[in-house]
């Protein structure tokens, strides 16, 4: 997981939220409601495909548009002491590349397909492990964006 988590508030507007992914290289941000106390609790998430329907609407006031009204919501969670079958399970019900980890209420970090695709290309003894348990047949979509991953890995280190 990736513990430098980024958000904003969430009357803040897409502009704003395609300029900090653009400045941290990043595919999302996490939105957050900011209390009178100066607390912030996690309230969404917005993506880059977020961004592409905005974008695809041809309407350069929607640039405007406070994050709140595009947030996806609620997020989706996992805890910091589930498995990486857990995450990827989640994923699949829920059909997405992104979840929050939490420490109880605490948003500890955010994990993606991207992540595990990782973890499981530098540690292939998970992968027996994966598919002895059937989780990687259960779940194709998951095992065939994994292959593409590990393949294109494979290919830009020739």
């Amino acid at each position: 997981m990736t513990r430098d988590i980024k958000t904003e508030k969430e009357d803040q507007n897409v502009l704003t939220g395609c300029r900090i992914m653009r400045e941290n290289n990043i595919g999302c941000i996490i939105i957050v409601n900011q209390s009178d106390n100066n607390n912030t609790k996690p309230v969404g998430i917005i993506t880059e495909r977020d961004i592409v329907r905005i974008l695809g609407s041809l309407k350069p006031s929607s640039l405007q548009t406070p994050l709140r009204d595009i947030m996806s919501k609620p997020l989706v969670k996992v805890s910091i002491n589930s498995s990486v079958r857990d995450a990827i399970q989640t994923m699949q019900q829920k059909n997405i590349r992104r979840l929050i980890v939490s420490d109880g209420d605490e948003m500890v970090g955010i994990i993606t397909d991207k992540d595990i695709f990782r973890t499981i290309l530098n540690n292939q003894e998970l992968i027996p492990i994966l598919l002895e348990d059937k989780l990687l047949v259960e779940h194709k979509t998951v095992y065939d964006q994994f292959s593409q991953y590990w393949f294109s890995d494979i290919l830009h280190r020739s």
